[in-house]
């Protein structure tokens, strides 16, 4: 989803957030999130994902273009998790909870080397990359259990078609 700037200075005031807090939270430069607030220049497609994914992954929703405008708003978070990745197959794993029910999110070395445009060798690296864009993989994955995409042993396997497009 596109946002506007007035929407994202929105949820970031639902919040309680800085713009530092948000970029931190997002891992874009500050700079990319004040340019953006006051209209100087819209962010990458990458960036702009990964600051709508941090919001999103705290509580914020965004109430899209109609009669009586765009908004945000707070929505009820039902996803749990811990930041613990283990790995599987050459890519990780991570534990959630989604309304109570545990999941094992599998997240591809692919997914995670194409999400950096980069090469990610040793099991730490990975879990550095996956990490630094945990706000994303988290809404993916919610996404993903909310449409029923989910195998045998409650095992959610993410792949390309299951993030917003300018992820990659």
């Amino acid at each position: 989803m596109s946002i506007s700037a007035a929407q994202c200075r929105a949820a970031r005031a639902l919040l309680d957030w800085t713009q530092d807090q948000l970029a931190e939270n997002a891992h874009v430069a500050r700079a990319t999130v004040a340019d953006f607030e006051r209209n100087a220049r819209m962010p990458m497609r990458n960036n702009r994902v990964s600051i709508v994914s941090a919001l999103e992954a705290a509580g914020v929703a965004f109430i899209r273009e109609n009669d009586e405008g765009a908004g945000v708003r707070f929505r009820k978070v039902e996803l749990e998790y811990n930041t613990n990745v283990k790995p599987r197959d050459g890519g990780v794993v991570v534990s959630v909870r989604y309304r109570g029910t545990p999941y094992s999110i599998v997240i591809s070395q692919e997914i995670i080397d194409d999400i950096d445009r980069t090469i990610y060798n040793t099991f730490e690296a990975k879990v550095t990359a996956v990490q630094n864009h945990f706000p994303v993989f988290l809404r993916a994955a919610e996404e993903t259990i909310i449409s029923g995409q989910i195998l045998d042993d409650d095992f959610v396997y993410l792949t390309r078609a299951n993030f917003p497009d300018g992820t990659f």
